[in-house]
């Protein structure tokens, strides 16, 4: 399946009504050098692993289901390549969702907002609302894995 996205730095949380965040943890099996993430993920009471391929703003992505016992077995072997984020939704006014991530320990401060779409087309056109900052879909350092390895980027 392909991933359509574009993902923004927030300035700061946005003064708009947002749906109550979920806690996420998840960290990262590979190494930033590897071609393809194998991502362990808590959300909420729910385990995935995904997989992704590519960088941009379309990327492979297939992601399963696992249990509690299978992630809490596999999380050791994301040591150093782990993050922690709250993350709100909110509805557009074009009625695309924003997702809204605040993280939180060594990446404390940084505000990133995600924005999926059904085509690259629906996506090029997309015009960000005034509250969204600067527009990091083709920076690396801003991907989760590149965060978890590496911290916050400075510019």
């Amino acid at each position: 399946m392909k991933e359509i996205e574009r993902k923004f730095l927030l300035p700061k949380m946005p003064e708009i009504a947002l749906q109550s965040p979920t806690c996420i943890r998840q960290g990262y099996i590979t190494k930033s050098r590897d071609s393809v993430e194998i991502r362990l993920r808590r959300k909420g009471d729910t385990f995935f692993m995904t997989f992704k391929r590519g960088q941009g703003l379309v990327r492979d992505e297939a992601e399963i289901r696992i249990d509690e016992a299978d992630f809490n077995h596999l999380w050791p072997l994301t040591q150093g390549r782990q993050v922690e984020k709250q993350r709100s939704k909110a509805t557009l006014e074009s009625g695309l969702t924003a997702e809204i991530d605040e993280f939180s320990g060594a990446l404390a401060g940084l505000l990133l907002c995600e924005v999926e779409f059904d085509d690259q087309a629906q996506a090029r056109a997309f015009v960000p609302p005034q509250w969204f900052g600067a527009d990091v879909t083709e920076d690396g350092r801003y991907k989760n894995k590149s965060l978890a390895e590496n911290g916050i980027p400075e510019n």
